[in-house]
């Protein structure tokens, strides 16, 4: 299982919060190894990059993506770093990348996760916490009334 997180904020636009990406194992690998393009015609990474830059990737980020796609030799964590510029960097602010044991260990409150504007650790803020306990709260009366026996169970009521 891959331990690194890549963490982002999220502008009042995307809810204020933090957004948690996890890279994947082939992808990290693959920037790592090189060849992954390997098998398909010369001129595939142009196309890649063509199809990010439409997807308002920075170009530059898009070329070094497709670059070390097919040549590699990067280490991990600059394997990361290459993906977090090309899946975050054009929308998203304060970039880290974290082991997974710096997460709260519950995601319960995750839409509660905040961090500095600057980045730095996620807190859980305490009144959007409180917010999604009373939002939960009442969706269990709502469905104990409506004699809902699934929303019922789901909250022990």
């Amino acid at each position: 299982m891959i331990r690194e997180r890549i963490l982002s904020n999220l502008d009042a636009q995307h809810g204020g919060g933090v957004a948690v990406t996890c890279p994947s194992e082939w992808g990290v690998q693959a920037l790592m190894h090189g060849g992954a393009w390997r098998n398909f015609h010369k001129d595939f990474w142009k196309v890649q990059i063509a199809r990010m830059v439409a997807r308002n990737v920075k170009e530059d980020a898009a070329h070094t993506y497709a670059l070390t796609m097919m040549t590699g030799g990067v280490s991990r964590s600059r394997a990361i770093d290459i993906i977090a510029a090309r899946d975050l960097a054009h929308w998203a602010k304060a970039i880290d990348v974290i082991d997974v044991s710096e997460l709260p260990e519950t995601r319960r409150y995750r839409n509660a996760w905040r961090r500095s504007p600057n980045g730095g650790p996620v807190w859980v803020d305490d009144a959007a916490r409180v917010a999604i306990d009373e939002a939960r709260m009442w969706a269990a009366y709502t469905a104990h009334l409506r004699g809902s026996e699934e929303g019922s169970a789901a909250y022990g009521v």
